[in-house]
């Protein structure tokens, strides 16, 4: 069978072009439509993948305030 041939699709009509590349598509298009329906779904699935998220903003934010300090003692301000 080659991959790049259209499929009949039987009785009375027409054809389908079915390749790998429909079938990644799909099932990519399926499992992200499934991961969303979930992550809707789900408030504990949904603060677990923003998770680290969160705890990224956190650290910068950390970050920033240290380097904001170590600018002030440096000019001599407090």
């Amino acid at each position: 069978m080659n991959l790049h041939e259209p499929i009949s699709s039987g009785a009375g009509g027409g054809t389908v072009d079915v390749t790998a590349m429909n079938v990644v598509v799909a099932l990519a298009l399926l499992f992200a439509v499934g991961f969303f329906a979930a992550w809707a779904l789900s408030p504990r699935l949904r603060a677990w993948i923003e998770r680290p998220s969160l705890r990224f903003q956190r650290n910068a934010r950390g970050y920033d305030e240290l380097l904001t300090q170590q600018s002030r003692r440096g000019r001599g301000l407090r």
